[in-house]
């Protein structure tokens, strides 16, 4: 009984010990791992900006197959959530709070009855031309299970983020070749634009307002609203129509519309309004990829401008030519960009 007795006065000594020791131990932790991929930052962020994805590249299904995912209607960016439940792991959600393209990502991730913690993504120049993608996380635990999180959770939380950014790495390097679009490589056409009737919201914007997905869905769904109310039919794909592009102030003039049958009068939200690009000589590059990416293809067109002593007339107009609902393979989204020209006189 009496090595009982001192066993058990052990026992409690380490503990005693432990909660000692975890009062003067962080409370706020941090982890962060990296990983060179070689592919485009854009072809990454497209990657990180989509939570549907880690049902590819996400870590947890290896070691938890029980692990359901269910996404809301949000398809990527701010405000696209993920919830999951799980026999082994327990439930929770991760909810995309920041998203600027094509640096930075961070999520709000929260574990059902167990807290939570902020994660990121942060892509930067790495060697060679490569993309630097860094994954990291910061949480609290509260005394005096801190302890355990300083003995434990590193080993644990590093390997996770290795596993995960393997698996990213290996991703968006298939996609950067398997769509060389995302990557620089276009091809410029000279071509006769028609000329074509719009149904749209036009209205100055700064650019990170005008880029965040947010912007151009809540538009869009107005002008089709109406559209549906009136019975009207559109006559081509959802397009942003760009009057003013200033790199010095950062703002754009611009309009999200739907091209419509020529002649046609609506009425409703005066918001909401008709108005025409006339037909003009075009330059015109097909962009398969993310959304995020596409400034690539807007730089390919800007040399042509250049190269041919060409004059660029606005608009600019971006028609989106497939439907993410149904296309999920983002590396096939088609984007056709015109740039208006005239030869200089």
């Amino acid at each position: 009984m009496g090595i009982l007795k001192k066993i058990l006065f052990a026992i409690l000594g380490i503990i005693a010990l432990a909660i000692l020791v975890a009062a003067f131990l962080p409370k706020n932790f941090e982890y962060e791992r990296s990983i060179d991929i070689n592919a485009s930052k854009e072809v990454v962020f497209s990657i990180v900006n989509d939570l549907k994805t880690q049902d590819v590249w996400g870590p947890w299904q290896k070691q938890d197959p029980t692990i359901k995912n269910i996404y809301n209607e949000v398809a990527s960016g701010v405000g696209q959530v993920s919830s999951w439940t799980s026999e082994g792991s327990g439930n929770g959600k991760q909810t995309i709070t920041e998203s600027t393209p094509p640096t930075s990502v961070k999520v709000k991730v929260e574990f059902e009855g167990q807290g939570g913690g902020d994660g990121w993504y942060k892509l930067a120049d790495g060697e060679n031309g490569a993309t630097k993608t860094s994954w990291g996380m910061a949480f609290d635990a509260p005394w005096p299970t801190n302890i355990f999180t300083a003995l434990f959770a590193g080993s644990m939380m590093n390997k996770m983020f290795d596993t995960g950014l393997t698996d990213l790495k290996k991703m968006a390097e298939a996609q950067a070749a398997a769509a060389p679009a995302a990557t620089g490589s276009f091809e410029v056409k000279e071509t006769n634009f028609p000329g074509a009737t719009y149904l749209g919201i036009r209205q100055e914007a700064s650019f990170d307002e005008a880029m965040k997905q947010s912007f151009f869905s809540e538009r869009i769904g107005k002008v089709m609203g109406l559209m549906e109310k009136a019975k009207l039919q559109g006559a081509g794909s959802p397009t942003s129509v760009y009057f003013l592009w200033d790199e010095a102030t950062k703002k754009t003039d611009m309009a999200v519309a739907m091209p419509i049958a020529k002649g046609t009068a609506i009425a409703g939200d005066p918001s909401i309004k008709v108005f025409d690009v006339p037909a003009n000589k075009a330059l015109v590059v097909d962009y398969y990829g993310a959304y995020e990416g596409i400034g690539k293809a807007h730089e390919a067109l800007t040399a042509y401008v250049k190269e041919k002593g060409l004059k660029e007339i606005a608009p600019v107009l971006e028609e989106y030519l497939t439907d993410p609902e149904v296309e999920k393979d983002q590396s096939k989204w088609l984007t056709k960009i015109y740039y208006f020209v005239e030869s200089p006189k």
